[in-house]
């Protein structure tokens, strides 16, 4: 691993978190560009959902700075956050805290449940993300070296006092549950979600990415579609603050760096959905206003695995006593999905095809369950051999 650039270990860490953490590359991807960016990310979803697993996992991955993990509640105290005010200091008129091993020391921070947390602390927490300084003595704001914050929370923020802390997560991922059978299968089996990363990136090397970033190129043309999504995106409703909009410019360079490119291209665009949604179901709406100006490929993947995903699910709420019939006609179903992705990747580019590929991938893990259905047997006695496709 010595012997590798940074950007060739940030690739092997995506690599590594993937096969470690199943069904969570968007968000993998997502959280690497983050830091690279140095901006937040937020993990929603469901309790169980890996999501502090996949902020812990890329946080040891992390070395030459302080971590800082906390779970927030309604009881937090600016104490655990921050540290204990300074007797000493006291002693000599001075109102200050012992920063040591706490948030202000940190260059990488995990904040669980972080939208639990009192009004007490919430006007520190907003400086400390959004501005990198955190207020110790009442007279001047010292610098704090936090590169990024990880949040996670089981739910989406409720009230008006907790929305600017909402906006100061650049990148938002709603987490959702395993949803390939075999994947669920060898996570109860305990042979995936357990491998810390082997590689290693150190802050020296972030700050180089960081700064070979800035250094991707942002063509002219590209800067007009934003404004253009940017105005209809307006028009369905979906808004976001021209701070937000700036800062997506640094992800979009951030995620052309980590996929080998020397500029921004269309097909970068589509990050844009894990940026500007409010509520979960604004991200459909963004990909489609996105498409036509990046990738159009992404779309169909999306179309096509909902499309399947649907059938496949209809097929999972079949009574018992229907469940074989119901396979058939799932399997046949879905497999001329896949016939259509097919004749979609022939003579286009492994960049331009890669969510189609991926929504193949996941297809063919639905063909494989309803195969071993129509068979009538288990996973474990399942054989590719006996000629069987799935």
């Amino acid at each position: 691993m010595s012997n590798m650039t940074a950007l060739e270990k940030a690739k092997q860490l995506q690599k590594e978190l993937n096969s470690s953490i199943v069904e969570r590359e968007s968000e993998v991807e997502g959280s690497i560009v983050a830091l690279i960016a140095k901006v937040h990310v937020l993990f929603l979803g469901p309790p169980g959902t890996a999501k502090s697993l996949l902020a812990e996992n890329i946080c040891r991955a992390i070395v030459g700075g302080k971590f800082f993990r906390w779970l927030m509640t309604k009881y937090t105290t600016p104490e655990e956050l921050f540290g204990p005010v300074s007797l000493r200091g006291l002693e000599n008129d001075e109102y200050r805290r012992i920063t040591k091993n706490k948030l202000p020391e940190a260059m990488i921070a995990l904040l669980d449940e972080i939208f639990k947390g009192n009004s007490a602390i919430l006007n520190s927490l907003l400086t400390a993300i959004n501005e990198r300084k955190f207020d110790n003595n009442g007279a001047a704001a010292m610098d704090i070296p936090l590169l990024t914050c990880f949040g996670a929370s089981n739910e989406l923020p409720q009230g008006e006092e907790l929305g600017a802390l909402y906006d100061r997560f650049l990148m938002r991922y709603w987490v959702k549950e395993i949803q390939d059978d075999n994947n669920f299968c060898n996570l109860l089996k305990g042979t995936i979600g357990n491998d810390t990363p082997s590689v290693q990136l150190t802050v020296d090397e972030i700050n180089e990415l960081n700064k070979l970033a800035e250094k991707i190129t942002l063509p002219e043309a590209l800067l007009g579609n934003l404004r253009k999504i940017q105005t209809e995106l307006k028009h369905k409703g979906v808004t976001a603050s021209d701070r937000r909009w700036k800062s997506a410019v640094t992800v979009l360079r951030a995620l052309s760096l980590l996929r080998g490119q020397t500029e921004v291209t269309g097909d970068e665009l589509e990050v844009l959905a894990d940026m500007m949604w409010q509520k979960p179901e604004d991200r459909r709406i963004i990909l489609e206003v996105v498409s036509p100006y990046g990738n159009p490929m992404n779309l169909k993947a999306i179309e096509y695995l909902d499309m399947g995903k649907e059938v496949f699910d209809k097929w999972g709420q079949a009574a018992l006593a229907d469940r074989e019939m119901a396979a058939i006609q799932a399997h046949k179903q879905i497999k001329e999905i896949m016939k259509n992705i097919k004749s979609e990747l022939h003579g286009r580019s492994d960049s331009e095809t890669r969510r189609l590929r991926e929504t193949q991938d996941i297809l063919k893990g639905y063909v494989k369950t309803l195969t071993l259905e129509m068979l009538g047997v288990d996973d474990n006695e399942a054989n590719p051999d006996k000629g069987f496709e799935f």
